[in-house]
C-alpha cells in the first residue's frame, strides 16, 4: 500500500471566538499542524490557505494560499475555458475532504458486509470500531 500524502489524523475544527477564526488542525502529536485556515479576501470574500504536504515542505507546517499555488489548480475536463472562474483543486487534504462522502458510503457498505462474518473475532472488533466511527459521523 502506498503511503498517504494527506495530513495524518486525528483532525478537528477549532473556533477562536475572540478572533473570529476557524481553523482545521490535525496531525501527531494531536492537533499540532494547521491543515486549513481562512483569511479575508477583498471586501466580500474569503481565501483559503492549505498546508503544504509535499516532500519539499520537509515536515514544516508551511501554509500556502490556494490561489498562489497554480500546481494545485486544474481545469475540469471539458471545461478548460472556465478555469479562470471555476476550477478544481488537487491538494491531498482537500482531496480527502472531497472524497469523504464516498468514504462514508463505502464504510457503511463494509460494515454491512462484515455483519455476515460477525462470529469471527476480528470482524466483531472491526464492526464495533466502524459503528463508533459511523456514530461520530452522524454526530451522536
Amino acid at each position: 500500500m502506498m503511503s498517504d500524502k494527506h495530513t495524518p489524523g486525528p483532525w478537528r475544527w477549532e473556533f477562536n471566538e475572540k478572533h473570529k477564526q476557524l481553523t482545521l488542525v490535525g496531525g501527531r502529536p494531536k492537533y499540532d499542524l494547521t491543515i486549513m485556515e481562512f483569511c479575508r479576501w477583498g471586501m466580500w470574500g474569503a481565501g483559503v490557505s492549505m498546508r503544504d504536504t509535499s516532500p519539499d515542505a520537509d515536515g514544516f507546517n508551511l501554509m500556502h494560499k490556494v490561489h498562489e499555488r497554480p500546481d494545485w489548480i486544474s481545469a475540469f475536463p471539458g471545461r478548460e475555458h472556465h478555469k479562470s472562474w471555476c476550477a478544481g483543486i488537487d491538494q491531498p487534504d482537500m482531496r480527502l475532504m472531497q472524497l469523504a462522502p464516498d468514504l462514508h458510503a463505502l464504510l457503511k457498505e463494509a460494515r454491512t458486509t462484515l455483519e455476515m462474518w460477525k462470529d469471527v473475532a476480528p470482524a466483531v472488533s472491526l464492526c464495533a470500531d466502524i459503528d463508533k466511527l459511523l456514530a461520530r459521523i452522524r454526530g451522536s
